[in-house]
């Protein structure tokens, strides 16, 4: 498998939504290849610490409304 299918696939592939033999072949390539191989390892890192990721407080939240409110009401204002 060359390496452009593989990216195409690669996502897919870490969700494991490829069948087994793409998987293999896939997995195959990731073992041959070594700048395929760290793509696949970005990737994986990416996925792992999002899953693993704390959601924001609910202050956190209010806080960035209110910047979002201030925004919309300071543009809304006529310049000086």
């Amino acid at each position: 498998m060359r390496c452009l299918r593989v990216m195409r696939l690669l996502q897919s592939y870490l969700d494991g939504e490829v069948t087994d033999a793409t998987a293999a072949r896939i997995a195959e390539h990731l073992e041959e290849c070594r700048r395929c191989g760290l793509q696949a390892d970005t990737y994986l890192a990416i996925k792992n610490a999002l899953a693993h990721r704390q959601p924001p407080t609910t202050d956190a939240v209010d806080r960035l409304r209110a910047f979002g409110e201030a925004l919309l009401h300071t543009a809304d204002e006529p310049d000086s």
